[in-house]
């Protein structure tokens, strides 16, 4: 039996406590230190190898770990230029993600899984509801932090949590595709998608399994968040056969891209940051056919809670309410 993704990060949370604890017990029984000093230094030394952690796969994600720079296809001429930042805002940009990934993946996965998303007190009446899909390793608690803000705009959302943990995107494809059939025929309309990272691909792979089957379209339109279209160069390091699939330029990405339809790439608002901290080298979310909304200074999972990100999510909603659908650029400010 595969454990859940709530396990998993409970397991985490018991293996950082441990280390923390026998760091201190070392120092303690060991060199005779006190133990409230000793507790202090070992729980310093987990967290410092956190940030390290998280320090590293910034570096590795944006400098394109092992994807040598002649295998990087180009940017569209309408693709708006990568910021640099100072010395200050990347500082902020790396506090800033070390904080949301230890939220998210310390306390909101592990604990607060159960929690219900925030609903509208006065709903949109004329908007789609939303499918709010997570990305890989994770569950439905990532919206916690976005679904209020969602609401409070009027929309009434929903979640799902794919499993397997670590299984094969295809198979996640026809999960999705009933949930959002399911919703369709209780709203009387198909709803709207909002996926992070691993979970625009599904959304994606769901599309086109629609198609294949000669269905109705199956969704309002997707926004993706830092969702890797083409590949990611971390993915070699993660387990499990979405890991495999995601990254970069993988078969399986290219035989996705080949089943969509223009009209499919229309209905999709990747809204991404150049300086994500795993779904990189940058520009891998560029999609093209897509309509983008591109950001600076933030991080993988501060996408999740950034106020310029969940900004843009809202316009990203805004837009594809619009019609018709037509590829276009954005960068907010």
């Amino acid at each position: 039996m595969s454990l859940t993704a709530a396990a998993l990060r409970r397991v985490a949370v018991l293996v950082q406590t441990a280390a923390a604890g026998g760091l201190a017990a070392w120092l303690a029984l060991g060199h005779g230190w006190a133990w409230m000093p000793a507790l202090a230094a070992g729980l310093a030394i987990v967290l410092l190898t956190f940030g390290a952690s998280v320090a590293w796969a910034f570096g590795a994600t944006l400098g394109g770990l092992g994807i040598p720079r002649r295998n990087r296809p180009p940017l569209p001429d309408q693709a708006p230029s990568r910021q640099r930042l100072d010395a200050r805002a990347a500082l902020r940009c790396f506090l800033v993600e070390c904080r949301a990934v230890f939220r998210m993946f310390n306390w909101l996965q592990p604990f607060r899984s159960r929690l219900s998303l925030a609903q509208p007190t006065h709903p949109l009446p004329d908007a789609p509801h939303v499918l709010l899909v997570h990305g890989y390793g994770c569950n439905h608690a990532v919206w916690l932090d976005m679904a209020p803000a969602l609401a409070a705009a009027g929309y009434r959302c929903e979640a799902i949590d794919l499993t397997p943990v670590l299984g094969d995107i295809d198979d996640y494809a026809p999960q999705l595709l009933a949930r959002m059939r399911e919703m369709q025929a209780r709203a009387g309309r198909a709803p709207l998608l909002v996926c992070h990272s691993m979970g625009g691909l599904a959304a994606r792979a769901a599309q086109a399994l629609a198609a294949q089957a000669g269905g109705d379209t199956p969704c309002a339109g997707i926004v993706t968040l830092g969702s890797p279209h083409q590949g990611c160069a971390l993915a070699r390091f993660g387990s499990g056969r979405n890991a495999r699939q995601m990254r970069w330029q993988s078969p399986w990405l290219a035989a996705l891209a080949a089943a969509e339809t223009p009209p499919m790439r229309a209905r999709i608002v990747s809204v991404f940051s150049w300086h994500d901290s795993i779904a990189g080298p940058p520009g891998t979310s560029w999609l093209d056919g897509a309509q983008h909304l591109a950001l600076d200074g933030i991080g993988h999972v501060s996408l999740l809670r950034d106020p310029r990100a969940v900004q843009a999510t809202l316009t990203a909603l805004a837009m594809l309410q619009r019609q018709p659908a037509s590829p276009a650029i954005v960068t907010p400010r």
